[in-house]
């Protein structure tokens, strides 16, 4: 399978975007998932890198910084990667109505090389949270 994670993650962060996310990763809430995961830095890092680009303003630059996040932890933290997109979208999920894990974000998490029996295991653990 041709896994172009760059591509994938970035397919991830605009169906993640459809959602109502801006008003959660500006929330005390996602710092406090943030401060649980020891990611903190690594969330203000990719804020100013994507506040400090210039042809990005507005909407574009959070979710930037949101795409480069999620490249940031599949990356430095390949084991823990389901679990935390997990967490975060049970996070956001108390926000709306939508299933924790909708089909578009199932399939780019399937495309990044998690399987089926992955994604039930760790996404039933956040389910009603």
């Amino acid at each position: 399978m041709d896994r172009d994670t760059k591509k994938i993650i970035q397919g991830l962060t605009a169906h993640v975007f459809t959602l109502p996310v801006e008003d959660y990763l500006a929330s005390e809430k996602f710092a406090d998932f943030c401060r649980k995961h020891d990611l903190s830095d690594a969330w203000k890092e990719c804020l100013e890198l994507s506040q400090d680009t210039p042809d990005l303003y507005g909407r574009a630059v959070t979710k930037n910084a949101f795409g480069l996040f999620l490249h940031h932890i599949f990356h430095s933290r390949p084991d823990e990667f389901l679990e935390v997109v997990a967490n975060f979208l049970s996070g956001l999920s108390q926000k709306i109505s939508d299933p924790l894990l909708p089909d578009e974000l199932k399939k780019d998490l399937v495309d990044l090389g998690y399987s089926d029996r992955d994604l039930e295991k760790v996404f039933f653990r956040y389910q009603g949270k």
